[in-house]
């Protein structure tokens, strides 16, 4: 475990759809520069915890608190997201950008920088004013990275951001998640365990069974 300052604790959450349980008594801390993969089989709450911590889910009971200067980006899974909504690559990396200002703000000349560099980051600079609907799988995958990645946020979370990636573009997240890492913490849903070998401060939390195992080493 890192001996970095905790940045969210997860402090005895149970998460229960009315007689089913899906999550008991989790107890864990994410510290600064954790890189945490979360492992488990279908349907064993690994995208649910990961929902419970970025705050979209309320648990049953327990309590997931965190500094309020911690600032989260959120990679939802591929599927959950509709793509018809009229807008373009460009406005949704910039949504990214709403946990850095007040609501009444207009985005400032430095959002709108970190949204280019963003967009350079993943290689979209020529598709910055595409329509989502007209991208590839791939290419949708890269512009929901950026988003995530936009804000510099202080904790990561991100559910299967390989999907619909080619070798070459995994490989290059890899080498970017390794980099950002080195400022933030990275919580990933992963179905391979054995993915991030080269990640220092890696951990893996194993949800199965309503429970998660922590793992130190692959």
């Amino acid at each position: 475990m890192s001996a970095d300052t905790s940045i969210l604790k997860i402090n005895n959450v149970c998460l229960s759809y009315g007689e089913r349980h899906v999550l008991c008594h989790i107890n864990e801390t994410i510290n600064n520069k954790d890189f945490i993969v979360l492992t488990g089989p279908n349907g064993g709450g690994k995208t649910t915890l990961l929902r419970l911590i970025a705050g979209l889910l309320q648990p049953t009971c327990g309590s997931i608190t965190r500094p309020s200067h911690v600032v989260m980006g959120y990679l939802p899974q591929y599927r959950h997201i509709d793509r018809q909504f009229p807008t373009t690559v460009s406005d949704i990396v910039l949504s990214g950008m709403e946990c850095r200002k007040k609501f009444w703000q207009h985005f400032s000349a430095s959002n709108k920088q970190q949204v280019r560099d963003a967009l350079k980051l993943f290689h979209l600079d020529d598709l910055a004013n595409r329509p989502i609907s007209d991208l590839s799988g791939g290419q949708w995958q890269r512009t929901l990275l950026a988003r995530a990645f936009v804000s510099k946020p202080e904790l990561l979370l991100l559910d299967e951001p390989e999907t619909h990636l080619d070798e070459a573009s995994r490989a290059e997240l890899y080498q970017i998640l390794q980099q950002r890492n080195q400022h933030c913490a990275i919580v990933v849903v992963s179905h391979d365990e054995h993915q991030f070998p080269h990640i220092a401060n890696r951990r893996i939390w194993h949800v199965e069974d309503r429970q998660v195992i922590e793992r130190a080493e692959w």
